[in-house]
């Protein structure tokens, strides 16, 4: 006790005072003002130290480290916020001594500290999982996993439990009789955070189901969204548009409504093509001889038109129905060689994948002609390459239609109308 008595720079400080014929009540403020500065130096000298010692061989740690998650916390200032909690505590600890004549000052400073530590201790751990995120961003492994979601729900536990911890610092309230205060007003929490508690859940159901992952291609028509997604937040979707725009969809909305992820497209690396050809009926007719000879000349046509026409010969003569009328017999019409031509040419297509569906089929007529449908998949899912595919395929059938004496529908126009009044 003596010793620390003698290391107190208070009890050297007042006994230099006290030979200078000073007066108590100014020796007491004098001894304040002695008192903060002490605390000011050490404030600072452990500052310093912090930053200019610890800091530093932290900083060449990680330059010389391998590894990846110490980099984005140094990017994201873990270590710079860290560093500044040693002081603080130094001087939390330092109250005791430094003014150990004036103890009514210590509580008020003691809870100044208390909470600027606390206000420490919620960055820290708040940018520590910020750099935790973007570490998952950049980790395929770990992109579509619910860590995310995690980080930032850790994040509202944070702040919540540094908002008690502050209350009853403030107040004086035991921390388990404010959790229990909190808990009777659990149904008002419930309704001021219900969007949050909403996300949550989403967030945990499109994760646990596999709906959405960040990168994948969706369209959601309600949202006017289409196009990839960039960020899957607690309660929000992010969507980079194909216009370049971005979206912010509720998250919840990927589970309430209905919504299209190209994701197995991508994965099967092609992509659909459906599109109808609208023939006029009235220029469906029986092939003649001359037809078949012709058509037999094309390639892709070639076994199948002959095929077809001795299979038909063999029918109509078991049948004796060879006879000249031809509605006697079966015969080919100029619509059923066109399908089987549009068949061919798919099935021959350097650009058409062979291991999905290529079918050619005769749809429902309507006002706008008999529909002839192509199905089939692209082998590529690159937008710019398949639209130009498409377009290449279409180019040709319509262009083949004339070839079938085939005409395709299109409603008159007014070039139509006019030339019908010149007529």
């Amino acid at each position: 006790m003596q010793l620390l008595e003698i290391v107190n720079p208070h009890h050297w400080a007042r006994q230099w005072l006290a030979k200078q014929n000073l007066s108590e009540d100014l020796i007491s403020q004098l001894t304040i003002v002695l008192d903060v500065a002490a605390l000011v130096v050490i404030a600072l000298v452990t500052d310093f130290i912090a930053r200019k010692v610890v800091f530093v061989v932290i900083k060449r740690i990680v330059a010389k480290s391998k590894t990846k998650w110490d980099d984005y916390f140094y990017e994201q200032k873990v270590f710079r916020n860290l560093v500044h909690l040693i002081p603080a505590f130094i001087i939390l600890f330092s109250l005791d001594f430094v003014f150990d004549d004036i103890p009514s000052l210590i509580p008020p400073l003691a809870k100044t500290i208390k909470l600027y530590i606390i206000l420490l201790i919620v960055i820290v751990i708040n940018k520590a999982l910020k750099a935790f995120e973007n570490l998952m961003v950049n980790d395929e492994k770990l992109a579509n996993s619910p860590l995310r979601t995690l980080s930032q729900v850790s994040r509202i536990l944070v702040i919540f439990g540094a908002a008690v911890i502050v209350i009853s610092i403030l107040s004086g309230i035991k921390i388990g009789s404010i959790v229990g205060i909190l808990a009777g007003t659990s149904a008002i929490l419930i309704l001021i955070f219900q969007d949050t508690i909403n996300g949550l859940l989403a967030n945990l159901q499109i994760t646990m189901y596999d709906l959405l992952r960040v990168g994948d291609w969706v369209t959601l028509s309600k949202y006017g969204a289409d196009g990839d997604v960039i960020a899957i937040d607690l309660t929000t979707v992010k969507i980079r548009n194909f216009d370049k725009t971005i979206s912010s969809v509720p998250a919840k909305a990927f589970v309430n409504d209905s919504f299209v992820n190209w994701r197995g497209m991508k994965e099967a690396q092609g992509r659909r093509i459906m599109r109808n050809i609208n023939i006029d009926i009235s220029s469906i007719r029986f092939c003649s001889e001359e037809d078949i000879a012709r058509f037999s000349e094309v390639k892709v046509l070639s076994s199948y038109v002959l095929n077809k026409q001795d299979e038909i010969n063999r029918y109509n003569q078991e049948k004796h129905l060879d006879a000249p009328e031809k509605l006697n017999g079966r015969i080919q019409t100029n619509i059923g060689v066109y399908r089987n031509y549009i068949l061919g040419y798919l099935n021959n297509h350097p650009n058409i994948d062979p291991n999905f569906t290529v079918m050619v089929r005769q749809l429902q007529s309507t006002a706008q002609g008999v529909p002839i449908e192509v199905y089939c998949f692209a082998n590529t899912t690159v937008w710019t390459k398949y639209e130009l595919i498409q377009a290449d395929i279409f180019d040709h059938l319509y262009a083949a239609t004339e070839h079938f004496g085939l005409h395709l529908y299109q409603s008159p126009s007014g070039r139509d109308m006019q030339s019908l009044v010149k007529s």
